[in-house]
């Protein structure tokens, strides 16, 4: 409400989409050792899937696939795509890689998403379902989700409550900024 009365901060798109990558970098540096930890100590996996809290460069596409994902359902026309652009770019240049080639990862990845989820539009969940994939953890689980493919729902139901805490909050970040 006094945001309304005194008018919403100024913002440009470029310093959001910098906001925004560094915020994704930094949750991944901090938050993939717990993930990793909590997947190695899971006792509904057979064996150990021994992931080191290092790896997280996958991790990383994931989150940043999910959060352009709410951003782009939140986000008005236009301001979506110029922000997905820009924060693909920024993430390109903090990896050190070609921005096309991170791109193409990126819509990919979110088509995998966005496939593997369906019908849900559950964003959390599909990241679950994603980590399962990328870190190919289906062999860890049990002869019955191993042969199906498809995770454990109670590795599943852990993975995606962690999840929750790796989604940007684009409501509050445009309720209280004009992009510019």
């Amino acid at each position: 409400m006094i945001s309304t009365l005194f008018g919403k901060k100024k913002i440009t798109e470029d310093k959001l989409s910098n906001v925004f990558v560094n915020a994704v970098l930094e949750l991944t540096s901090d938050g993939f050792p717990l993930v990793a930890a909590e997947l190695n100590e899971s006792p509904e996996f057979e064996a150990c899937p021994c992931l080191a809290p290092e790896d997280d460069s996958a991790f990383a596409l994931i989150v940043l696939v999910a959060n352009l994902m709410e951003m782009q359902r939140i986000a008005g026309p236009g301001l979506d795509k110029r922000l997905f652009s820009l924060s693909v770019s920024k993430f390109a240049h903090a990896f050190n890689r070609d921005a096309g080639e991170v791109e193409q990862e990126v819509k990919a990845l979110q088509g995998r998403m966005e496939r593997l989820n369906f019908p849900s539009k559950n964003t959390v969940r599909a990241m679950g379902i994603v980590l399962f994939q990328e870190y190919e953890l289906y062999c860890f689980q049990d002869l019955y989700f191993r042969e199906q493919r498809v995770p454990n729902p109670i590795i599943l139901k852990r993975v995606t409550n962690l999840m929750g805490y790796f989604i940007w909050g684009w409501n509050e970040v445009l309720e209280q900024y004009r992009v510019v």
